[in-house]
């Protein structure tokens, strides 16, 4: 049971003694707190494998907008069939059900051993059938992340700062995947020698140059940056990061992605790139950052920004998918959340209502304000 006050990474510090740890991990572990990781309902670096935060949130407190302190949850049990899962609700809520005070978390073991490897492919789409058929084969992938060829470059910018060039990737390559196995020293090793072995029949190439797969991971996990050498690029002190965060159906990822690069160059943006989540258990299931620069003193390039943003959403709303994975609604995007849910935002409106009728938490978040008013 812990405060929400507390930051993930606290929380695993605390644990740390008991060999065990709480695995929704996401990058901002440092300065994310439990409660604004159920409240954002954010990425987590494992969550091919463990899920996100409800998959190890098991009851929270909450106090509503009238002041009532509430329970949610199961208190300890893994799971219930009892009721409504009232707690599920909080999960993306951005704070406008109710202020999470407490929360009840589940822990997992410390794996022994841990593997990282990184591999690149002639496509996207290459890449996800690649993990398909992984899962397919059963075995037991701890994390997995795609990334464009142009995102790449965004993530090994602290290669780039230690050896003084780009790291060796092939002409060829449009998509890199790095994956990581965890466990038994043995298990471990069997499971990447029958990864690699499958890795043959998608024309995929084994990235050898470890500085560059320990690069990613440190930028992706441990964040171990040299002072003043992280990895946001340079030109971060001239233009910030700025993403869009949709979801799409996994046999269209390669598609959306061509979709993403027009709009971004129909808008004048320097893209980035597109990095792909894998963020359901033991599945497939697709968490999108869709990244451009942003110069936030030019107030055309932010209007324009939020053009490009506000066209992806729609995109992935046409293309069955959703507008927000990890960032939630957030302002940007409550224009558009009748586009997504239809007359069942309706439905969403009376339980804000009802947890919060005088609409003083977070307003404007989700809905307009004079909405929940009325």
């Amino acid at each position: 049971r812990v405060q929400t006050g507390a930051t993930l990474q606290e929380v695993n510090d605390a644990v740390l003694p008991y060999d065990l740890w709480l695995p929704h991990q996401p990058e901002s572990k440092w300065v994310s707190t439990v409660g604004a990781a159920i409240a954002c309902d954010n990425d987590s670096t494992f969550g091919v494998r463990y899920g996100k935060i409800l998959n190890c949130l098991l009851s929270a407190q909450i106090v509503t907008g009238t002041g009532e302190i509430l329970e949610l949850g199961h208190r300890k049990a893994h799971f219930t069939s009892s009721g409504y899962k009232l707690m599920h609700l909080l999960a993306g809520s951005e704070g406008t059900l109710g202020v999470i005070t407490e929360a009840t978390l589940k822990l997992e073991p410390i794996p022994s051993v841990r593997r990282v490897d990184m591999l690149v492919f002639p496509r996207l789409g290459a890449a996800v059938d690649y993990l398909s058929r992984l899962l397919k084969a059963g075995l037991c992938l701890e994390a997995a992340h795609i990334n464009c060829k142009r995102r790449l470059k965004f993530y090994t910018h602290t290669y780039k700062q230690k050896y003084g060039r780009d790291p060796e990737i092939p002409a060829w390559a449009e998509a890199l995947l790095a994956i990581s196995f965890a466990g038994d020293q043995d298990v471990v090793d069997f499971q990447r020698a029958y990864a690699l072995k499958l890795a043959k029949d998608f024309e995929a190439q084994l990235v050898e140059e470890r500085e560059l797969v320990d690069s990613w991971w440190t930028s992706k996990y441990t964040l171990a940056f040299d002072p003043f050498k992280q990895k946001w690029p340079d030109s971060q002190t001239k233009k910030k990061f700025g993403a869009a965060d949709p979801g799409v159906p996994v046999g269209r990822l390669e598609e959306f992605y061509h979709k993403f690069v027009e709009v971004a160059e129909k808008h004048r943006l320097e893209i980035i790139g597109m990095n792909a989540y894998l963020e359901h258990p033991n599945s497939i299931g697709f968490s999108l950052s869709c990244a451009v620069f942003v110069d936030y003193r030019d107030a055309d390039e932010v209007k324009r920004f939020r053009e490009y943003h506000d066209e992806l959403c729609k995109l992935a709303i046409a293309f069955e998918g959703t507008m927000s994975t990890f960032m939630s609604d957030t302002y940007q995007k409550a224009p558009y959340l009748e586009l997504e849910h239809g007359p069942s935002l309706q439905y969403m409106l009376q339980i804000k209502k009802m947890f919060d009728p005088k609409g003083i938490l977070n307003p404007g978040k989700k809905f307009p304000r004079e909405a929940v008013k009325r």
